[in-house]
């Protein structure tokens, strides 16, 4: 299982936590370039862009190895980044 997979499973479980419906929320993965500053060392980023559809508002976050988009997600779904 990939890495996005995994994280996708832990939104959907703290959507599910928290009482919001899993469906009103649409999570798109597109992978980035490699950082030509990297060194040599190809790591895999993708940037992730959460989608609330009742309220059309919209996340974009960064993910890959260390990096954890999935808390960044819950931090603004508690501060109410979703809602009306």
């Amino acid at each position: 299982m990939e890495l996005y997979e995994i994280e996708l499973e832990k939104a959907r479980y703290i959507l599910a936590r928290s009482g919001r419906n899993a469906d009103d929320f649409r999570f798109a993965m597109d992978y980035l370039e490699p950082d030509p500053d990297g060194a040599g060392m190809f790591t895999v980023r993708y940037e992730v862009t959460i989608t609330h559809h009742p309220t059309g508002k919209e996340l974009r976050l960064i993910g890959g190895i260390g990096l954890d988009w999935v808390r960044v997600f819950a931090e603004a779904l508690d501060e109410g980044e979703f809602d009306d």
